[in-house]
């Protein structure tokens, strides 16, 4: 692939050789030379010394579950993006997430299982002050339920939720209304 100088394909540039990104990349790295180069820059993308991208999948489950990612901007990890608030952590995350082999569940598990999320949702009044937006996370900040979740809630307090696993999708809108999880829900797709 040529490089087009100033973007114009009118005026080529030198060759381009298929190798990972030169900014996140040691300077001394060869360019891809197995088949089309694909498997070489997948694994580019998730070497242990590329730990960006752990950071960046972390960051977002961190966020699935809190709200707010440790970095506020979870597109954005660069230089106008917001600084992480806690990145000794989001580093500690990244590399035990390398470490379990990407294994998505067994860092949701992680997270979940944490003091920090088990936190009361009552704050300290003494942190006010300090941090108002508790962006350090001294509490557990309140979130609403989406749908699925409010009525399997309701459904599990009036105790006629039907727990059983597995089988086919059920319509959830439509008499006889059905007492299935949500997760059981179909859904049209076109």
């Amino acid at each position: 692939v040529h490089v087009f100088i100033r973007g114009n394909p009118g005026n080529r540039g030198p060759d381009a050789p298929r190798k990972f990104l030169t900014v996140l990349s040691s300077p001394d790295a060869k360019p891809y030379s197995n088949g089309s180069g694909r498997l070489e820059l997948a694994q580019s993308i998730t070497s242990k010394e590329n730990p960006l991208t752990a950071r960046v999948f972390v960051n977002r489950i961190w966020r699935h579950h809190f709200g707010n990612g440790i970095v506020r901007t979870p597109s954005d990890f660069g230089f106008r993006g917001d600084a992480p608030t806690h990145p000794e952590l989001l580093d500690w995350l990244a590399y035990k997430f390398m470490d379990t082999g990407w294994n998505i569940k067994a860092m949701q598990k992680l997270i979940v299982t944490s003091s920090t999320y088990k936190l009361s949702s009552t704050p300290n009044p003494g942190l006010n002050n300090v941090d108002p937006e508790n962006r350090l996370l001294s509490h557990a900040n309140r979130r609403r339920l989406d749908l699925e979740q409010t009525r399997d809630s309701v459904l599990t307090a009036s105790g006629s939720i039907d727990f059983n696993v597995g089988g086919k999708s059920v319509e959830l809108t439509t008499e006889p209304h059905t007492t299935r999880r949500s997760v059981y829900g179909f859904i049209e797709r076109q």
